[in-house]
């Protein structure tokens, strides 16, 4: 007796206070069960819930195809992705990009074009994240020459660790090298307010240094 196989939609955010719409919306004409992840895109592929799933139904054949928005999604490190993704071809699991309009198999022949462009576009990913890390590295050598801060904690006084708790969110977001814009977007906090968590961070970083 055949094992049904099942198509995964797979949709990753870096926490829980971000917002997996896009992703979902982008996907929600493609039938298919739809499994998110709330974690950083460092943690490995196969240590995250819903990616232990997937990789179960890999192993176990029940799986045919598995789609994501963007390469990203699957992770942010590259050799982790590539492995992933390896380990897709090696199972004959169809991985689809919903970004790009790419497909791994097409008429249930490989396409060996998809080696090429993951490769690329996940090796871009990585590099336009370490740029935006660097840029944030500048802004910690900028206040370290500054040498003073002033912690904006709003109405009464708030410890170094309530205010980091308080907008957990935001730095979660900041490390995952999300724009200001966005970021308030996504928690629903003004702009000035991320503006100022990030000055923070980057205070704490340089005087810790």
């Amino acid at each position: 007796m055949s094992i049904e196989k099942k198509v995964y939609k797979y949709a990753r955010v870096s926490t829980t206070g971000q917002n997996e719409d896009r992703q979902v919306d982008g996907l929600k004409d493609i039938k298919g069960e739809l499994v998110v992840d709330k974690y950083s895109g460092m943690m490995p592929f196969a240590e995250r819930p819903s990616g232990k799933i997937i990789i179960d139904a890999v192993r176990k054949d029940k799986i045919s195809e598995l789609v994501v928005y963007d390469f990203d999604r699957l992770g942010r490190s590259v050799p982790d992705v590539l492995n992933t993704l390896e380990l897709m071809k090696d199972n004959e699991v169809t991985v689809t990009i919903y970004k790009i309009g790419m497909k791994s198999y097409i008429d249930g022949h490989y396409n060996q074009m998809f080696d090429f462009m993951s490769a690329l576009m996940v090796l871009a990913a990585k590099m336009e994240y370490d740029r935006i890390k660097d840029r944030q590295s500048e802004g910690i050598a900028i206040a370290k020459a500054k040498g003073v801060y002033k912690l904006h904690a709003g109405k009464g006084k708030m410890t170094k660790e309530q205010y980091e708790k308080q907008h957990a969110d935001i730095i979660e977001l900041l490390g995952d090298g999300k724009s200001i814009r966005n970021i308030a977007k996504l928690v629903k906090k003004s702009a000035t307010t991320v503006q100022r968590v990030k000055k923070h961070i980057e205070t704490q970083k340089a005087y810790s240094n």
